[in-house]
């Protein structure tokens, strides 16, 4: 486009006539003589035969687009990021999502058996507990199998002959304080002269649950007795207490 009489020479303020070389800028229209913005006569010349295709762009406006370019550029990468940032959200969501209906899955299923697992615990608890109270008066004897005794259940089938094993003898008593008063009195048995007394042993009528505490009791008071060797330890309703030296004799029974 040729220059108007009143143009005007952005960089130097002098009018650009229709004989001088200048160009105008496709972004600002204004005109620039190519001495003030350095451009080569080829160039110029280049531009003057090419057709409107070929844009030419001054030096203020070439700054400022690339200034805007690299904030266009800088504005993808963070369009772009936050894109992968929000599918990423989006994905956690999703498998949050997931664990949350399964975890409702899950307590759904455990409303709907708690009732009957805490109904069972309950009756088996109580169970425990009337068999407990069943076999609180009665008493094990065993090693008595050639002593007459009478009103006596036998436990078990007859050991054979020979063969050192003892028949279980269950003795129902009146009452706690009558089973105590034959377990404070039971060591005696052992000083007897009597043959037949010398491998009497007394023990309390215990449920099956009883006994697997009472064995777990017995292997752990071994390992005190062991470790503590110059300490007396006994078992004391199902639990393992230290006996004082003055304290209750080792044929006391586990109550």
């Amino acid at each position: 486009m040729a220059p108007k009489v009143k143009d005007i020479c952005n960089n130097c303020n002098k009018d650009v006539v229709s004989n001088d070389r200048a160009l105008s800028c496709s972004i600002c229209d204004k005109w620039f003589h190519i001495k003030c913005e350095r451009v080569p006569v080829a160039d110029y010349d280049f531009l003057q035969k090419s057709d409107d295709s070929i844009q030419w762009v001054c030096k203020g406006c070439k700054g400022a687009s690339q200034k805007i370019c690299k904030m266009l550029t800088l504005m993808h990468t963070r369009q772009d990021k936050i894109e992968t940032e929000v599918v990423g959200l989006a994905n956690s969501l999703k498998h949050c999502n997931e664990r949350i209906n399964s975890v409702d899955k899950n307590l759904s299923q455990l409303n709907e058996n708690l009732p009957k697992m805490v109904s069972q615990q309950i009756s088996q608890i109580i169970d425990d507990k009337s068999e407990e109270e069943k076999r609180e008066a009665n008493v094990i004897i065993f090693g008595i199998d050639n002593i007459a005794i009478d009103e006596i259940t036998r436990l078990g089938a007859k050991p054979k002959k020979g063969s050192g094993k003892f028949r279980l003898t269950r003795l129902v008593v009146k009452d706690n304080t009558s089973r105590n008063n034959l377990f404070r009195n039971a060591y005696k048995l052992k000083d007897t002269k009597i043959g037949a007394h010398k491998k009497i042993g007394i023990g309390r009528d215990l449920t099956k649950k009883q006994r697997e505490i009472n064995n777990a009791l017995r292997i752990e008071l071994g390992q005190m007795k062991k470790d503590f060797p110059h300490r007396s330890w006994a078992i004391r309703r199902e639990k393992i207490v230290e006996l004082p030296k003055s304290g209750i004799p080792p044929w006391a029974p586990d109550t």
